[in-house]
């Protein structure tokens, strides 16, 4: 996506993360990529843990694709960018995977192992929040917790992990974004329901 955007009309967007395809999964869901299609996107923003090149590639057949590094892509030597910043009708947006630096990843980690305890997703969006002290709108994924809050008029936003797993009742989710011509934020939080063998 070019670095500042604005025109007198919606503008609609998919948002996805943690697609691990080929760590977890084999495939991305097919009902997933018929959603998107449905949705009629003029980007997809993917927040990163991507795993294999080959889920971007597929996701550009529906429409371009603006991606950012995660810390399972850092560990597949997949090279992206780790944070992308841009514009869209006034709103300042910034895409990240949300895990800060595979430093912070690591002492996370092992703050797991000591104390059976996962950080929690506040802390996450606090960090982000400092980070990104002049953003309106922070995508990040990384948690695989789907959330949309509004802190102090800025919106953090992420949209769950788009495979299976326990965290979030075995559905995949992604979120629909609309960044109206006037400049609103609408989100719009998606699970397919039911187990898929992927």
């Amino acid at each position: 996506m070019s670095e500042a955007q604005t025109s007198n009309t919606d503008r609609r967007f998919i948002v996805i993360a943690d697609t691990h395809v080929g760590d977890r999964v084999r495939r991305l869901d097919p009902r997933l990529l018929e959603a998107f299609r449905a949705f009629q996107p003029e980007a997809i923003l993917h927040a990163g843990d991507i795993c294999v090149p080959g889920v971007l590639e597929e996701l550009q057949t529906i429409a371009p694709v603006t991606a950012v590094q995660g810390n399972r892509d850092w560990l597949r030597r997949i090279k992206l960018p780790k944070e992308q910043r841009f514009e869209v009708n006034g709103i300042h947006f910034v895409l990240t995977h949300g895990h800060v630096s595979m430093w912070q990843y690591a002492l996370n980690y092992l703050r797991l192992l000591v104390t059976g305890r996962k950080i929690n997703v506040r802390a996450f969006r606090e960090r982000l929040a400092k980070l990104y002290p002049s953003a309106d709108l922070i995508i990040f994924g990384h948690t695989h917790f789907q959330l949309h809050e509004i802190i102090n008029g800025r919106h953090f936003v992420n949209p769950g992990a788009a495979y299976p797993h326990l965290l979030n009742h075995h559905c995949v989710q992604y979120c629909e974004l609309i960044i109206t011509a006037a400049g609103q934020i609408l989100v719009n939080k998606q699970s397919l329901p039911g187990e898929q063998h992927v």
